[in-house]
């Protein structure tokens, strides 16, 4: 299935963009989800927003499930994304962060609820050691707790 984008009038959203839904339905699974929207938000063709690297070259979907909404990702930390102790970089760390949280909310999207998935609030990382390059990590982003328009997402 290919993703549904379409033009929007939306608080948050510039005039004349394009956003991709999430596809929904109970005939797509939660990975296909994921992997629509994750691909389908930005298309190769399209590698200029922030991240689009990260999201075509270097995070792997693992697994994704919707009770709750859950995803697992796999990052080997390259060098290019090091600070000059040659660890992972903490505001590369926090956008892989802010990327893969948003993928958990693809599982459990509806027509008309989360279907465009949202924008980040509040993002607060702690650092507990660093990972040098060469590392594979697996990022894994859940939703602990809901509202009609907040969701809590964990990742660790």
């Amino acid at each position: 299935m290919a993703p549904q984008r379409k033009k929007v009038a939306m608080a948050g959203v510039a005039e004349g963009q394009e956003l991709v839904g999430i596809q929904t339905g109970d005939d797509v699974s939660a990975e296909e989800r994921v992997n629509a929207f994750f691909f389908g938000a930005m298309p190769a063709d399209d590698e200029q927003g922030w991240g689009a690297s990260l999201i075509h070259n270097d995070l792997r979907l693992v697994s994704a499930s919707s009770n709750p909404g859950r995803t697992v990702f796999s990052y080997t930390v390259k060098p290019s994304h090091c600070n000059r102790l040659g660890n992972l970089h903490g505001g590369c760390a926090a956008t892989l962060f802010d990327i893969c949280t948003t993928t958990a909310l693809a599982p459990i999207a509806k027509e008309g609820f989360w279907a465009y998935a949202g924008v980040t609030r509040t993002l607060a990382v702690t650092y507990i050691r660093p990972v040098p390059a060469g590392d594979t990590v697996l990022i894994e982003s859940e939703i602990p707790g809901s509202g009609m328009t907040l969701k809590w997402i964990r990742v660790s």
